[in-house]
């Protein structure tokens, strides 16, 4: 609506996106000014273009932490208690939906390689996105609330095992082709975050 209203100019493209800079110095003072200091006053987020900064942080930097603790906060805060019981199949939905919603990745759960199934592979979109630089194995795990840290141990090293064997797949090598893949291990105890590691 600003761009066509002649209060942002196309300068062109940033990482997937279109760049829009503010044309002059009169527009940035009376305009942007008044609506930043709206948004301060009335303590407005920005939510959705924060949320850009990950999923492209994501892609082009691999900033992956902030997009997983991202993840791990949205569970916490909107989990309810039926959401609780069902444990393990609703932090794997939950973390599918939201990886779902990245334009950058096409989320495969239990993808098939040589090696067996990888829990969660982030297929980058280079057909679309061709300057994108980074991809993803996620070996999600799960541990009840009462658990052990013996066992979140044991489900770390599990996680890191099967990483290992399944990014070296050839499958997986031909999908992320010229990426970097990442393998991120994450445990959860409950719907706490408790493990958040690359290897």
């Amino acid at each position: 609506m600003l761009f066509y209203f002649g209060m942002l100019t196309i300068s062109g493209m940033h990482k997937g996106e279109t760049k829009l800079t503010i044309p002059n110095q009169v527009v940035r003072e009376q305009l942007f000014a008044y609506i930043l200091d709206t948004y301060h006053e009335n303590d407005l987020t920005f939510d959705s273009y924060e949320k850009r900064k990950l999923v492209s942080g994501l892609a082009y930097d691999g900033k992956w932490k902030p997009y997983f603790e991202y993840i791990a906060g949205c569970l916490h805060r909107y989990a309810s208690q039926q959401d609780k019981q069902k444990g393990e199949y609703f932090v794997h939905g939950f973390t599918l939906a939201i990886t779902a919603q990245n334009p950058f990745y096409r989320p495969v759960s239990e993808k098939d390689s040589q090696e067996g199934y990888v829990n969660l592979f982030l297929h980058p979109l280079l057909d679309i996105y061709k300057d994108m630089s980074h991809s993803y194995i996620i070996e999600l795990k799960y541990a009840k609330g009462k658990d052990s840290s013996e066992r979140i141990e044991q489900l770390r090293r599990q996680a890191i095992e099967q990483a290992e064997r399944y990014a070296s797949s050839e499958s997986v090598q031909k999908a992320i082709s010229p990426t970097m893949l990442h393998k991120i291990i994450v445990v959860y105890r409950g719907m706490e975050m408790v493990v958040c590691e690359e290897l």
